[in-house]
């Protein structure tokens, strides 16, 4: 029998080389608050913005932290 998947279980398998895979942050309110916006400015901009990191997956949005941190400052080469 098969189990529905949570992020946070999702999290936990998500490991690469031994290493702790990046934390992922699960919907547009937590994405937000990372940034300090609102999740319509998540939704209607961040995630419309070429080469963002922001995705949807089921109706659900996440971005990686690592990811997300890294386009704010412009360090990820996706904008100028």
């Amino acid at each position: 029998m098969t189990q529905d998947i949570t992020p946070r279980s999702f999290d936990r398998l998500a490991v690469r080389d031994g290493k702790s895979a990046p934390r992922i942050i699960w919907t547009l309110a937590a994405i937000g608050r990372e940034i300090g916006v609102g999740p319509d400015f998540v939704r209607d901009t961040l995630a419309k913005q070429p080469g963002s990191p922001v995705k949807e997956l089921g109706g659900r949005y996440y971005a990686f932290e690592d990811a997300l941190i890294s386009y704010m400052r412009g360090t990820d080469g996706t904008r100028s």
